[in-house]
């Protein structure tokens, strides 16, 4: 296992007094970690056959296909996925990460 860097205890201290008191920081800060995460979901490809695997889902994932995702207007695949999700957290078996993962980001797009 690799090493993993961590602020010490001042460091760590620090940071949250800029936080706290230096609005322009926490913005930028803010701005800064958006960007990378939108970065990181656009270079993502859907493709996880190696690396995806298959996992039970959430009880939040399973909330949101039950509740909140028949309001928007969904593709077949959404809807699809949707109902894997839905399935597997009701049989409390495993389904592929791909159909966890559009659920996902059905969840961040609602919010």
């Amino acid at each position: 296992m690799a090493y993993k860097w961590k602020p010490s205890k001042t460091a760590r201290r620090e940071f949250a007094q800029k936080m706290n008191n230096d609005s322009n920081f926490a913005l930028q800060y803010g701005q800064r970690k958006a960007e990378k995460e939108e970065k990181r979901r656009l270079t993502s490809q859907f493709d996880y056959n190696s690396a995806g695997g298959s996992y039970v889902p959430t009880q939040a994932q399973y909330e949101f296909a039950m509740n909140s995702a028949f309001k928007f207007s969904l593709s077949v695949e959404q809807m699809n996925a949707c109902n894997m999700v839905i399935s597997g957290y009701s049989c409390n078996e495993k389904i592929h990460h791909d159909y966890i993962h559009v659920v996902n980001e059905l969840i961040r797009n609602s919010k």
